[in-house]
C-alpha cells in the first residue's frame, strides 16, 4: 500500500482516489496513473515509380467516376479484359499465322523481319479481339461478383443491377470508339507496310508460293461506260522516285471491244512507264510500253494473227500511278473515306451500277469497318446479364462461354457475309444483322437481370 504525503502531489488517475472512512481507515489502494507515451510525429508516406505513373490516370479515374462503386466495377472489369484481349491475340496469331513463319525463318530470313511481321500481324488481329476480349471480362467480372454475393449485398443497400450493367455499356462504347480509331489510323499503315515486308521475302526466297499474301500480281481493271475495256496484269509496280516515272515490269495488256467483249489485241513487254495525262483529254492516261509485242487477234484481222514487235509503244490506259496503287489495296488497308470514294469510283466506271460481285464485296467489308468494333458494346451487353449467376463460377467457365458465344457470332456474322457478296441481302443487312440481333438479345437479357 502507498499513501500520498501532504506535499507531495497527485500522480494518481481519478479513479484511484484514496478515500477514507470516517475512523481513517483506507478503502481504496493509490494506483500510480499510467505514463503519458511522448509525442511523436507523423510518418510521412513513401511513393515508389509505380505510384508516380498511375497517379495521373487515378486522378482521372476520380474525376469521371467520383463514385467508390463505379470505380470498383471499372476495375473489376478492366483488368480481365486486358487479359483476354492478350489472349485472343495470342490464340489467333500464334495459331494461324506463326506457323507460316518458322520455315521462312528457316530458310534464311533476317529475324528483325520476322519480328516485326509477327508484331503487325499482332496490330492487324487487335480489333478483331476487342470485342472478344470485352465478352470475356463481362462475364468474369459479373461472374465474381455474383459468385461471392457482392450484387446481394448491392441489393441489399438498395442498388440496382441495372446500375451496375450499364458500366459494362460504357466500357462497351469506348472500346468500340478504339477500335474504329484504330481501323482508321493504324491498321491500313501497318497493313500496307505487311504487305511491303511480304513482298521483300518473297524477292528474296524467289518465290511465290509461301503463303504470305494473296497479291501475287498487279491486276488493273479499265473501265469504259460501265463495261471491261482494257485489262492490265503485270509482276511487279515500282513506285516514282527521282527522275524514273513510274513503271510495271512484265506487262500483258489485253484490249478488248466494249460492243461484243471479244478481245482485239494483247501486247507483251518487258516494262511499261508512265508517259502522262493527255493534253486534250484530262481523264485519259497513256503510258509508254518498251520492248512490246502486240498480237491482233482474229476477231479484228478475220482468220490471220498478227504479230507486230516495236522498240517503244504508247498504248491508253486510264490509270495514274496512286490510281494502280490504290486498286491493289485491299479494303483493310484502306481507311473508311479511302475505300468510300473507291467504292464510288467504280459505280462510276460501271455506269453507276452497284451489281457487281467486285463491289458488292468493298461495300460489305466497308460496313464492316464500323460493325465489327462496334459489337464489343454488343458483346458487354450479352456478357454482363449472362455473368449474374447464383453458383460460384471459375475463370475457366468464363473462357468456354466467351468462346462459344465468340464463335457463334462470327460464324453468323461470315454467312451474312456472304449472303451481302451474292447481293442476296444488302451489304448493310450483312454487315450489321448480327449486330441488331445481338444487341435486342443483351437488352432482353439486361431487363431480365434487372
Amino acid at each position: 500500500m502507498k499513501t500520498r504525503l501532504p506535499d507531495e502531489p497527485l500522480t494518481q488517475s481519478p479513479e484511484a482516489e484514496v478515500r477514507t472512512q470516517g475512523n481513517g481507515t483506507v478503502s481504496a489502494p493509490l494506483v500510480d496513473a499510467a505514463p503519458v507515451p511522448p509525442t511523436t510525429m507523423p510518418v510521412r508516406p513513401s511513393y515508389g515509380a509505380a505510384d508516380v505513373v498511375w497517379f495521373l490516370p487515378r486522378q482521372i479515374e476520380r474525376i469521371l467516376f467520383p463514385k467508390i462503386l463505379d470505380r470498383y466495377v471499372l476495375g473489376e472489369l478492366l483488368m480481365p479484359m486486358g487479359f483476354g484481349w492478350a489472349l485472343f491475340i495470342l490464340l489467333v496469331v500464334f495459331s494461324f499465322y506463326l506457323p507460316k513463319l518458322a520455315p521462312i525463318a528457316a530458310r534464311g530470313v533476317p529475324l528483325s523481319w520476322i519480328g516485326e511481321m509477327l508484331w503487325l500481324r499482332v496490330v492487324l488481329t487487335s480489333v478483331i479481339c476487342l470485342p472478344m476480349a470485352m465478352l470475356l471480362s463481362s462475364l468474369m467480372a459479373f461472374g465474381r461478383l455474383s459468385g461471392d454475393s457482392e450484387l446481394i449485398a448491392m441489393q441489399a443497400a438498395g442498388i440496382r443491377n441495372l446500375r451496375v450493367i450499364w458500366l459494362a455499356g460504357l466500357i462497351g462504347i469506348i472500346v468500340s470508339g478504339a477500335g474504329i480509331g484504330l481501323n482508321e489510323y493504324i491498321l491500313p499503315p501497318a497493313g500496307r507496310r505487311l504487305h511491303a515486308i511480304e513482298d521483300q521475302v518473297k524477292l528474296r526466297l524467289g518465290t511465290q508460293a509461301l503463303g504470305l499474301s494473296d497479291q501475287n500480281a498487279f491486276i488493273i481493271k479499265d473501265m469504259e461506260h460501265g463495261r471491261l475495256a482494257r485489262l492490265v496484269v503485270a509482276r511487279k509496280y515500282e513506285d516514282p522516285h527521282d527522275d524514273q516515272p513510274a513503271i510495271l515490269r512484265d506487262v500483258t495488256y489485253i484490249e478488248y471491244d466494249i460492243n461484243n467483249g471479244h478481245v482485239r489485241d494483247v501486247v507483251e513487254a518487258k516494262r511499261a512507264e508512265f508517259a502522262g495525262i493527255d493534253q486534250k483529254n484530262s481523264k485519259v492516261r497513256w503510258w509508254h510500253f518498251i520492248d512490246a509485242t502486240t498480237q491482233m487477234m482474229s476477231s479484228v484481222t478475220g482468220n490471220n494473227q498478227w504479230k507486230i514487235h516495236s522498240d517503244s509503244s504508247v498504248l491508253k490506259l486510264n490509270k495514274s500511278p496512286d490510281e494502280v496503287v490504290r486498286d491493289q489495296k485491299d479494303a483493310s488497308d484502306m481507311t473508311y473515306r479511302e475505300l468510300k470514294a473507291y467504292i464510288a469510283t467504280l459505280k462510276r466506271q460501271t455506269g453507276g451500277s452497284g451489281g457487281r460481285r467486285e463491289i458488292r464485296e468493298l461495300s460489305v467489308a466497308l460496313e464492316q469497318k464500323i460493325s465489327v468494333p462496334f459489337a464489343a458494346l454488343v458483346l458487354a451487353l450479352i456478357g454482363a446479364p449472362l455473368g449474374i449467376r447464383r453458383q460460384r463460377s471459375t475463370a475457366a467457365v468464363g473462357t468456354g462461354l466467351s468462346i462459344l458465344i465468340i464463335t457463334a457470332y462470327y460464324i453468323g456474322m461470315s454467312a451474312l457475309s456472304v449472303f451481302g457478296q451474292n447481293g442476296q441481302i444488302t451489304p448493310l443487312t450483312a454487315a450489321w444483322g448480327c449486330n441488331v440481333a445481338g444487341l435486342l438479345l443483351g437488352l432482353y437479357l439486361t431487363w431480365r437481370s434487372s
